[in-house]
């Protein structure tokens, strides 16, 4: 079966969208130029355009897809033929997303995650009807469960046939954002700083069509010499970096939820490009909960899924993120309705008084490298020339700080059946997973952790790229424990 056809014109929609900001300075702001680059460059660019796009139309032709007995086989390559062949089983989660391109044509696209580490480890659909989206779910979902029957080659016209509707279980609604909790993500994302590099961008961009450089700078001069006029240009450029903050949350965060079935994870969030990520509640090999400082003072964090499957970004957001800016208690109680099986009330220990010896006098290669860099070169900053001493002894303070606040926030604990530790400094996290995911653990020590009984634990989760977590100078004999604790894991799994 051939893909959509409207997927040659979003083919070409992505290729201008990735392509404006070249075309706008090759013929327009640069299209008199005789300037060899911006020359050859309008006609290197054509060529590109015009081969690419020959490409796109040749490959909606040749590349295909089909089903057979629970197992995709995709076709692609125009010029080198490649065939792929992934069973439902192999996927792990599902993300939909509808651009405004999607949204004005009706149609969506979806991807299938899996397992597998390669180029070619996903299956993607960059456009698909709402329904034919559906139907692909319904059936990998049918499919692993083995509610289906095996059926033979199936082979679909351009139009989908009518299927008997699967049965969907029911789905509980677990969290919205409300208009508070969107506030407090406008301010602690700080996205109102993403107004400053598109600022500058557009500032280069502009530029040429300006008056001449000596009457741009009358005109600064001349406003700058007012402080009245100063300090409604910085109050108009606080509201409108504020109100582009918030504009954008909104946008990107507005329309959220979190829900699932007895079986699904379901996240859907987005106004203008909506998503949607579906992740199998037994493909989940931990959690992690992320705080930074200024979340912390907030009283927020994030709840991250970890899978085996890669972990795509969408935009700035992790699809596997349950929501970057809930409340700590909102997050522990999501937790318990999500993944009733994880258990977050565990007593934790804290790090023995030995273990704050360890963690400032181990020695900091960044310190050390930046001391001899600021001790050769002797810069001046900000015009102070004393500035490279100061820098070495604040950065100095910085990493102390930082190792303080690691052992202040470093706690740990194991059940029997799962391991949870919280650790870091200005940045802190909570990582949890079952024993029977960890597909292996190690304690180790250096010098410096043998002279103070202490040692570094490290677990391996099956993930794209295998996920390492350690946890740093904790008891020798805790890590020890732990080791033999890990041994216990045949009880977990079962051998087929």
């Amino acid at each position: 079966m051939r893909y959509h056809p409207l997927t040659i014109a979003f083919r070409i929609y992505q290729f201008v969208k990735n392509s404006f900001f070249i075309i706008l300075l090759l013929f327009v702001l640069r299209k008199d130029s005789e300037f060899w680059l911006f020359e050859y460059g309008r006609y290197a660019f054509i060529i590109i355009a015009v081969l690419r796009l020959i490409h796109i139309v040749l490959a909606w032709f040749v590349e295909k897809y089909e089903w057979h007995e629970r197992t995709f086989h995709l076709y692609k390559g125009v010029f080198v033929k490649q065939t792929n062949t992934i069973p439902f089983s192999k996927v792990q989660n599902v993300t939909r997303k509808t651009t405004v391109f999607h949204k004005i044509l009706g149609v969506t696209s979806i991807t299938f995650e899996t397992a597998m580490d390669g180029e070619d480890d996903s299956i993607h659909f960059d456009v698909v009807t709402k329904d034919h989206a559906n139907y692909l779910t319904d059936l990998v979902r049918a499919g692993k469960e083995n509610e289906t029957e095996t059926t033979n080659h199936i082979e679909l016209e351009e139009q989908v046939p009518v299927e008997e509707p699967v049965s969907k279980p029911r789905r509980t609604i677990h969290f919205t954002p409300e208009r508070k909790d969107l506030w407090k993500a406008s301010f602690t994302s700080l996205s109102f700083l993403a107004i400053i590099p598109i600022a500058f961008g557009a500032w280069d961009y502009i530029q040429p069509f300006l008056p001449d450089e000596d009457e741009v700078e009358g005109i600064l001069q001349l406003l700058l010499a007012s402080k009245w006029l100063v300090a409604i240009l910085i109050i108009l450029l606080v509201f409108v970096a504020v109100g582009f903050g918030v504009a954008r949350t909104f946008i990107r965060f507005g329309k959220y939820e979190i829900s699932s079935d007895a079986t699904h994870i379901y996240i859907e969030r987005g106004v203008l490009d909506e998503s949607q990520f579906v992740i199998e509640k037994r493909k989940i090999q931990g959690l992690e909960i992320t705080q930074t400082w200024i979340k912390r003072l907030f009283g927020l964090a994030e709840v991250k899924l970890i899978s085996s499957s890669n972990r795509i970004l969408d935009g700035e957001v992790n699809v596997n993120s349950l929501y970057p800016f809930l409340p700590v208690a909102k997050a522990y109680q999501l937790i318990e309705e999500l993944m009733p099986s994880y258990q977050l009330d565990v007593a934790l220990h804290r790090l023995p008084r030995n273990a704050l010896w360890v963690k400032l006098v181990r020695p900091s290669w960044v310190w050390i490298i930046a001391t001899i860099a600021l001790i050769y070169f002797k810069p001046d900053l900000f015009q102070i020339k004393q500035a490279w001493w100061i820098a070495i002894i604040g950065l100095f303070v910085l990493i102390v700080v930082q190792r303080i606040l690691d052992y202040v926030h470093t706690k740990y604990a194991f059940t029997e059946d799962q391991v949870l530790w919280w650790h870091g400094g200005f940045t802190s996290s909570m990582f949890i997973t079952k024993r029977k995911n960890v597909i292996e653990m190690n304690y180790s020590q250096s010098v410096l952790q043998r002279f103070f009984s202490v040692a570094s634990v490290t677990t391996i989760n099956r993930s794209i790229p295998p996920r390492h977590e350690t946890i740093q100078d904790i008891p020798f004999e805790y890590a020890a424990a732990m080791n033999a604790w890990y041994l216990q894991r045949r009880q977990d799994v079962q051998v087929k």
